[in-house]
């Protein structure tokens, strides 16, 4: 018997990809209904493959998902080049950590999403084997929740945790084993296989096999991006070969923390003044 009543509703960041599917399933465990947003702007093509698996979990679970695609072009271009020569001048490159942003953008209208359907569980399929994108890293994650906990609202990242299969490691993809802080990172091994959100979602029966990543189905599944080229230039080719992990996560941090501060006071600005909000003409 549940000790705990499940809540009505939860916003999930939804790419359609395996972390973010797992996250979806294990997000039913305390709510009735899980909203599933996926997120499309230019530079971002086929968000609509992301149906693909959000019909699946409706029709394996019905009724308890809602799936919606929703455009962040503007509140992306905002958030990127905002004060834009300010941050140039104090973060340098650091501007060209797309992906950051980019999901940035996403969250911000994700918490407008809740704040417009009073709803205050949020998360999304953030996961430690991707741990070179600012958004997939533990600091950035603590610190979005600390602000996200300022307006109401419950984050959490359910599958990060999970192991990743060892053919997407970045060490082994790009070769970087002489990268300081990259060379003694764990691979991830046979024994740990069945510890992916691939394997999970196997057992469900929601995957045709225990890992999909990089796969042509892979590719069908969610959107697909190729702004991350130039920010994978900049990360793995100049700033880690000179400055290493230890320094990067740092500076991720202080970059980020003063993007937060702007942005979640424009959602504080919002949940007051709605359509009189400086963000509302973002979205």
């Amino acid at each position: 018997m549940r000790m705990n009543p499940l809540k009505d509703n939860a916003v999930l960041l939804y790419s359609g990809g395996t972390d973010s599917t797992l996250s979806a399933v294990l997000l039913l465990e305390k709510v009735n209904t899980v909203h599933l947003l996926t997120f499309s702007r230019k530079g971002i093509f086929s968000a609509q493959n992301a149906e693909l698996n959000a019909k699946k979990l409706m029709n394996k679970y019905p009724g308890r998902f809602v799936h919606k695609i929703i455009d962040v072009d503007k509140l992306f271009a905002f958030i990127s080049y905002e004060n834009y020569f300010r941050n140039l001048f104090k973060y340098g490159f650091f501007n060209l950590t797309t992906c950051g942003l980019c999901k940035l953008a996403m969250h911000l209208r994700a918490a407008i999403y809740c704040i417009d359907n009073q709803i205050d569980e949020i998360a999304d399929g953030a996961n430690n084997g991707m741990y070179m994108f600012p958004d997939q890293q533990r600091g950035y994650l603590d610190l979005l929740k600390e602000y996200y906990s300022k307006i109401g609202i419950n984050y959490e990242n359910p599958v990060f945790d999970f192991e990743a299969p060892s053919d997407i490691d970045f060490v082994d993809r790009f070769r970087l084993e002489e990268i300081p802080g990259l060379k003694d990172y764990e691979q991830s091994t046979e024994e740990t296989r069945k510890k992916t959100t691939g394997y999970k979602l196997y057992e469900l029966g929601i995957m045709p096999s225990e890992n999909v990543k990089g796969t042509e189905m892979d590719r069908r599944m969610q959107p697909r991006c190729f702004q991350f080229v130039l920010f994978n230039i900049w990360l793995f080719w100049y700033y880690l070969p000179f400055k290493g992990t230890d320094d990067y996560r740092k500076e991720v941090l202080i970059f980020y923390r003063d993007k937060f501060e702007r942005v979640f006071n424009m959602i504080s600005e919002y949940k007051e003044k709605k359509e009189k909000s400086k963000i509302y003409k973002y979205i």
